[in-house]
This record gives C-alpha cells, structure tokens and sequence, in this order.
C-alpha cells in the first residue's frame, strides 16, 4: 500500500485528483492550472477566475423547464395535457358519496356541540365551587327521582348531612 504522503503520487492541490502527468499545466479533472509564473496567482475556474463554459451551460440551461413550483408560479412549463382527462373526472360525486360526506359533517357538527355543552357545563360547575363527585350524587338523586315517578311510588327524602362547624 502506497503512502499518501509520498512524492511518488503527484496530486492536484484544488481537487486532490491523482494526476498522471506531474508536468502537465492544468488538471484533468477540474481545470486548475497546475504550473504558475512567480507572482501571478493561480487560475480556478469558479473559484479564483469566471468559468466561462459553465456560464455558458447555465445560459443555455436557462431556456429549458424549470418544473415544480417555481415553474407553475413563474407560468413556464405548465403541463401539456394528455388528452386523458375526461368530464367524468370532474364531474361532482356520485350520491352514495354525497351521503357520506354530509354524514361525515353532521357528526363531526354533533361532536364540536357536544364539546361545547361539556365546556359551559364545566364553567358554569366551576363558577359555582360544585366538585365532579357532588355532581354525580345529585346525577344520582335526579336518577332516583325519575325512576320513582316513572314507577309511581314515593320518593324518599335524600339523607342530610348536618353542617360540619
């Protein structure tokens, strides 16, 4: 295995290609020029001079399409189109479809006012210092009520609590 570091390997110092030719003027692989006068600096296409063939590139580049969003923003490239698209395609939905859709609405409309309901419930409970487990004795009380009256008996008093001083 050969040394990186050894003078045997001439490199090119811009790209780090191996170069075949250590005499040669410019690197094959990117441009640069290898040999220089003394005091002049040396020439990297793109880094330390213009690259005129790869303005050149991006000119001619510049009439093809750009594609994506940038194209159908600027107007350019819009898709050409295929003849495929028919009027069944944007036709509105087939009644079982429409059905659904407005099943789908109605319950997500039943869902929001159920929450809703539960909010002000809440609020209100809140504002009035009533704890959720005083509410379900009295969700209880209001049960026993019901089903009494339902079933025509009488309804016994609920069991007071004295007031704890």
């Amino acid at each position: 295995m050969s040394d990186p570091m050894s003078p045997s390997e001439s490199r090119c110092p811009w790209c780090s290609a191996l170069l075949t030719d250590a005499t040669a003027e410019k690197c094959p692989s990117c441009g640069a020029q290898l040999s220089q006068t003394p005091g002049s600096e040396p020439t990297l296409p793109g880094v330390t001079a213009l690259d005129t063939e790869a303005i050149l590139r991006a000119r001619s580049e510049a009439g093809r399409s750009r594609g994506g969003i940038l194209g159908f923003l600027t107007g350019r490239d819009l898709p050409e189109p295929t003849g495929t698209e028919t009027a069944e395609s944007l036709a509105p939905p087939e009644d079982a479809v429409r059905r659904e859709m407005l099943r789908l609405q109605i319950e997500a409309e039943q869902a929001d006012a159920v929450a809703e309901s539960v909010a002000l419930r809440s609020d209100i409970l809140a504002e009035r210092g009533i704890h959720l487990d005083e509410l379900n004795a009295i969700e209880e009380q209001a049960e026993a009520v019901y089903e009494s009256e339902v079933e025509g008996r009488p309804i016994s008093p609920p069991p007071h609590d004295p007031p704890a001083s």
